[in-house]
C-alpha cells in the first residue's frame, strides 16, 4: 500500500488536501492511505527514520512559514531515505521552480495553489499518472518489485548494480548508486531478470552493465559507483568478455 504524505502550514489548505486526497482515494479505490498529513518538516523525516522501507507520495508546501526548513529542503532529505518516492510541490511561487532543479530532487509536478480548481484538477492527475504506472507488471516495464512487508517499491534494472547475500538465511541486499536494501530472495533467482544479471560468485549476482573493471589478480570486479565484489575464477571470462564487448560497441 503505498504511503501518501502532506506537509503544508496553513491549517486550512492542509485539510483540505487531506479531505480531498481522501475522497479521490475512496472513489477510484487506491491502494494507498494518507500517513501522515503535518505541518512540520521534522515530523515527516522523524516517519521516514523509524520506517525505513517507505515508498511514499509527498504533497509538499515550498514555503512552510517559520519552520526550521522550507519544502525544497525537505524534499532533498526525503530523498536520502526514499529514493523511489513520488515528490509532488503545491506552492503559490512559479519562480521558486528553479531552485527544485538546481536541487535535483526529481519532482514528479508543481502544482499552483491559487485556482482551487485547477489544483484538485492537478491532483487528482498526479495520483492518476501514479497509480496507472503501478498498474503496470514490473516485468513489462523492465523494474524490480522488493516487498517488505506491507511495502513495496520498485528498482529500475538499469540502476541495480548488484544482488549481495547477507548472515541471514533467505535475506539478500540490492545494491543501487543510492544505497542498499534488504529484501527477502534466493540469490540464484536474481540471474532471472535478464542476461544483464550474471551470478559471478556464491555470494553476488551483479549488473553487468554496471561493472567498470575487472582486477584478475585481486580476483574482483569494480562496479560504477566503485564497490567491489568478487568474482570466480570460472566467471572471470564471462566479465571480461562482457567489458570487452562494451568497450568496442
Amino acid at each position: 500500500m503505498m504511503k501518501i504524505f502532506i506537509c503544508e502550514d496553513e491549517t486550512p489548505l492542509r485539510e483540505f488536501y487531506h479531505e480531498y486526497i481522501d475522497k479521490q482515494i475512496m472513489i477510484k479505490e487506491l491502494d494507498a492511505h494518507i500517513a501522515l498529513s503535518t505541518d512540520k518538516p521534522a515530523a515527516v523525516l522523524d516517519y521516514l527514520k523509524e520506517n525505513p522501507d517507505t515508498t511514499g507520495i509527498y504533497f509538499l508546501d515550498i514555503d512552510l512559514g517559520e519552520n526550521e526548513m522550507d519544502g525544497v529542503t525537505l524534499a532533498k532529505k526525503i530523498r536520502e531515505y526514499d529514493t523511489l518516492g513520488k515528490i509532488v510541490f503545491v506552492t503559490t511561487h512559479d519562480e521558486t521552480v528553479p531552485l527544485i532543479f538546481k536541487y535535483k530532487v526529481e519532482a514528479l509536478d508543481f502544482i499552483v495553489k491559487d485556482d482551487p480548481g485547477q489544483l484538485m484538477e492537478s491532483i487528482t492527475e498526479c495520483l492518476d499518472s501514479i497509480f496507472v504506472k503501478q498498474q503496470i507488471q514490473p516485468e513489462k516495464r523492465e523494474q524490480f518489485l522488493i516487498r517488505n512487508g506491507k511495502s513495496e517499491r520498485y528498482v529500475n534494472y538499469k540502476d541495480i548494480l548488484y544482488f549481495e547475500t547477507s548472515h541471514k538465511p533467505h535475506v539478500l541486499y540490492i545494491h543501487t548508486m543510492t544505497g542498499r536494501i534488504h529484501f527477502y530472495g534466493a540469490i540464484k533467482e536474481m540471474v532471472d531478470l535478464g542476461k544483464n544479471f550474471e551470478r559471478i560468485h556464491k555470494s553476488y549476482v551483479v549488473n553487468l552493465d554496471n561493472v567498470r573493471s575487472l582486477d584478475k589478480e585481486m580476483l574482483e570486479v569494480t562496479m560504477n559507483n566503485g564497490q567491489r565484489c568478487a568474482v570466480s575464477r570460472k566467471k572471470m571470462r564471462i566479465v571480461r568478455d562482457f567489458l570487452d564487448k562494451k568497450q568496442f560497441s
